[in-house]
């Protein structure tokens, strides 16, 4: 509904303003993308710094034995400490569900392996749908760091970079409404490295990229079949063989239209699935195209 008023503003607007663009195309984003800018998280703090706290020392000792061999298959584990560090700060919420960052590890050791095998590369180029307050890219960017490798991720999300708010999120109760550069900047260094963060919708803005190759992506954005299938054919045509898509919350109770568009995906244009599962019912699907 939200990307149909967009295009109209677009258009009305430039009819109406004598075909003045840049004003135009200002005037509708902002309309268009108002909800995203005024704590669409939350108006309020949520909860207590104590409950973060808590939160974190137990989602950090969940047993996730399946993502466990995973790392083993692959020989490659993301350091604990820095993860949960990171977690603490963009992963522990307060929801009704149980907290689950272990695609963290599952990104961290798949990059990892890629760039093992594909000894030649000098850079690699990725792409993320889903950012939210920035985990997974930078899980992803400490692949990157720690194989000694150059390269860009591309991460996409409604959610603005560079306007304060509320997370849900312990830095919430320590320093108050901030923007996700703030809330990252800890990891500053791996964000200026690798990271480029895009405001818009997937299927306005992931379009409009041009690369000659996206070597890996992690498709966590909007959760819908039709979603899900635009973005995976957005990129599909600029991976070669060997090359990787992961993709998050593989369930068929909760998210039975991500499953249906990645069995989709693997039985009809040429990909490959292996399927990790975790605690909570929820698992992660690793796809190479072949």
């Amino acid at each position: 509904m939200l990307r149909t008023i967009y295009y109209k503003l677009i258009y009305f607007i430039n009819v109406f303003n004598n075909y003045k663009g840049p004003i135009a195309l200002k005037a509708a984003y902002k309309i268009a993308n108002k909800k995203w800018h005024y704590n669409p998280i939350s108006k309020n703090k949520i909860g207590t710094l104590d409950d973060y706290i808590k939160l974190s020392d137990k989602a950090k000792n969940k047993n996730c034995k399946d993502v466990d061999r995973f790392e083993t298959k692959k020989g490659f584990k993301i350091d604990r400490i820095w993860l949960q560090k990171l977690a603490l700060q963009t992963q522990i919420v307060i929801k009704g569900s149980e907290l689950n960052y272990a695609h963290g590890r599952v990104l961290y050791s798949e990059l990892r392996n890629y760039l093992n095998k594909q000894n030649k590369l000098t850079n690699i180029s990725i792409i993320e749908t889903g950012t939210a307050r920035g985990f997974s890219s930078l899980c992803m960017a400490k692949a990157l760091q720690d194989s000694n490798i150059e390269g860009s991720i591309i991460t996409f999300d409604v959610l603005p970079h560079r306007r304060r708010m509320i997370w849900n999120c312990i830095a919430d109760h320590i320093i108050g409404p901030q923007t996700r550069e703030q809330l990252l900047k800890p990891w500053n260094d791996l964000m200026e490295r690798y990271i480029t963060f895009v405001e818009g919708y997937s299927q306005i803005e992931l379009p409009k990229i041009c690369r000659s190759r996206i070597h890996f992506a992690f498709l966590d954005g909007a959760h819908t079949f039709n979603d899900v299938m635009f973005e995976f054919k957005a990129i599909k045509d600029y991976q070669k063989k060997g090359d990787i898509i992961i993709f998050d919350d593989y369930n068929t109770i909760k998210f039975p239209e991500i499953v249906r568009a990645v069995d989709t995906i693997c039985a009809q244009f040429n990909y490959s699935k292996f399927i990790i599962n975790s605690f909570d019912d929820r698992s992660y699907v690793v796809s190479q195209k072949i």
